[in-house]
């Protein structure tokens, strides 16, 4: 635990650790609660927003409560362990709030068919926003929180990561900075509100916590790795959902590129997936496989985990690689900040560079990547005999998505787990007050978004970012009415600028 600073260097109301959705929605709401804020993010200027800018940018809105809740319980299934109906309630309440709340932040919300999971009680609720008509994606909604954290007297601090949190006996009193290569001490006379993201970035957590994917990578922010979680563990939090992800789906990383790249697949059909052995293990398809919802498949009438066995390839033919670019994203973090990789149109430059591998057999093919010879040419014998029979028997692809796999050259193109974030992290409760280990909250620490997100399992889209709404503003009102520790005096008061 670290010691409390003789001499703070800094005061300030409420500190809010992560410049996203959940981060500006609690800093704004503290500040229209009267409290002075100070933002801390991690990552430079340019880079802010997180996982918030390369989102869909699309919202999760319940338009019933009582079926909000319904559904949340059905998407939770047999992993609702210590998620309360206090908890429940409140999360569906502030959902549905959430719609009023933008639109006076200037929002213009239209809705768009997106029910993952049609079936599953309280579905009839869902209803999912974007900002404004066109197509999902962008960062409309985005720029619309970043205005709104603009016209605030918020003091906002680029290139400066949290590194611990400073507790005095139950309570968190201060945080532990770093800016410009030196610590410094902000202290918190109301609160604390680590709004900080997951561990998508912390190759090693993911090894720890998501099972079965040793390699796995991130589509959104590298910023992303685990801070908040260390911080919180280092001060006694209990932590709960780590083993839980949005993801995985196949995607391509490249070395030189930070993140992974989106699959986006030309509207060709003779290509297939296959695992270590040369089999074929799903149903191809973009970004993963029809029927997968956020990495979760239903099996023998079960939902669980997508399981991908790496490493995996895509294998394809001339045919296909004529057919158009295959990895030229237009999600990524990379491709929102304008630093991405120009997939080229014929697929031939990223053959030169050796991310795709090509020979004139599929037994030469596989020696060159390292399958099974006999195996991976069984495997495209079936393949292409479904193909001409039009029926896929193994995985039940559509006819009308198939087409043998015969036109020499072969290629192959190593394809990557990955994902959008994780949902895991301390465990927050229906005050969005952060739970220590011995099942009280430590006083003066709060937590939104992603980090400790209530999503246990199944997930329905635009939830993650309705929960940053709803949890950020929980947690921004709720640290602004905290008691004010008294001022120290001497020490700058971090205020309008």
């Amino acid at each position: 635990m670290t010691d409390i600073p003789a001499i703070w260097d800094e005061e300030t109301d409420v500190v809010v650790i992560g410049y996203g959705f959940a981060g500006a929605t609690a800093a704004i709401t503290a500040c229209d609660a009267g409290a002075n804020v100070v933002l801390l993010e991690k990552a430079p200027e340019q880079h802010k927003g997180g996982n918030s800018r390369v989102s869909a940018n699309i919202v999760f809105w319940p338009a019933d409560i009582a079926q909000g809740e319904a559904y949340f319980r059905a998407l939770a299934g047999p992993y609702l362990d210590n998620i309360s109906d206090e908890m429940i309630h409140v999360w569906a309440a502030e959902m549905h709030a959430n719609k009023a709340w933008l639109e006076r932040l200037g929002m213009i919300p239209v809705e768009m068919p997106y029910i993952e999971f049609p079936k599953m009680p309280g579905a009839e609720c869902v209803r999912v926003l974007k900002n404004g008509e066109g197509p999902i994606g962008g960062e409309r909604l985005w720029y619309l929180l970043e205005a709104a954290v603009a016209v605030r007297p918020i003091v906002t601090s680029f290139e400066t990561p949290a590194v611990s949190l400073v507790r005095d006996g139950g309570e968190v009193v201060g945080v532990i900075a770093e800016r410009g290569g030196k610590r410094f001490s902000i202290r918190a006379l109301r609160g604390v509100i680590l709004t900080c993201g997951g561990f998508e970035a912390n190759p090693a957590m993911l090894r720890t916590f998501v099972d079965g994917l040793p390699n796995l990578y991130p589509v959104g922010t590298p910023y992303n790795t685990g801070d908040g979680i260390r911080m919180a563990s280092e001060i006694g939090a209990e932590l709960w959902h780590m083993n839980n992800v949005s993801g995985p789906l196949l995607a391509f990383k490249a070395p030189e590129i930070p993140v992974a790249q989106w699959l986006n697949l030309p509207h060709g059909k003779s290509y297939l997936f296959v695992a270590a052995d040369g089999a074929r293990f799903t149903m191809e398809g973009e970004p993963c496989s029809v029927g997968d919802f956020h990495g979760k498949v239903e099996r023998h009438g079960v939902w669980m985990q997508q399981t991908l066995p790496t490493p995996i390839h895509m294998i394809f033919d001339e045919t296909y690689r004529l057919s158009g670019h295959i990895g030229k994203a237009n999600a990524d973090w990379d491709v929102v900040h304008g630093n991405h990789y120009d997939w080229s149109d014929d697929n031939l430059r990223e053959v030169d560079k050796g991310w795709i591998r090509t020979a004139d057999t599929v037994g030469a093919l596989a020696e060159l990547i390292g399958l099974p010879a006999g195996a991976l040419e069984s495997t495209v014998s079936r393949f292409n005999q479904a193909a001409a029979q039009g029926s896929d028997s193994d995985w039940a692809r559509s006819p009308g998505s198939l087409a043998p796999v015969v036109t020499a050259p072969f290629y192959a193109m190593e394809l990557t787990p990955a994902l959008v974030n994780t949902q895991g992290g301390p465990r927050r409760n229906q005050h969005a007050q952060v739970i220590g280990a011995d099942g009280a909250p430590i006083g003066r620490l709060y937590s939104a978004g992603e980090l400790g997100s209530i999503y246990s399992f199944l997930y329905q889209g635009g939830g993650n970012i309705g929960e940053c709404f709803a949890f950020g503003r929980i947690a921004g009102a709720n640290a602004a009415k905290e008691i004010p520790m008294e001022i120290t005096e001497g020490v700058p008061m971090l205020a309008e600028v």
